[in-house]
């Protein structure tokens, strides 16, 4: 199966050490939320599905294939401007 890591961070740039829930909003929005460890505060993040959905990998192409032809500065800037895009600050 293919597919794209979704990258999580606190605005604090902490990486949550376990998730408390992963759901579905009844606007159709993607929704993760966890506690923070670092600075003690629950954290949720939205995506809208539509979004997702244009975000998936393609069956052709796999993602390993697609990230080995990136230059280590378009892997960063394509992960900010995903970060950027499901509201977490860099």
């Amino acid at each position: 199966m293919n597919y794209r890591h979704l990258s999580l961070h606190c605005d604090c740039g902490e990486v949550p050490e376990r998730l408390a829930e992963v759901g579905f909003s009844e606007d159709h929005h993607l929704v993760v939320h966890w506690w923070c460890e670092k600075c003690e505060r629950v954290v949720y993040i939205s995506k809208p599905l539509t979004e997702c959905w244009l975000e998936c990998p393609g069956k052709d192409h796999s993602l390993d294939g697609v990230l080995a032809q990136w230059s280590g500065e378009a892997k960063e800037d394509a992960d900010a401007k995903f970060l950027r895009s499901i509201g977490v600050a860099m």
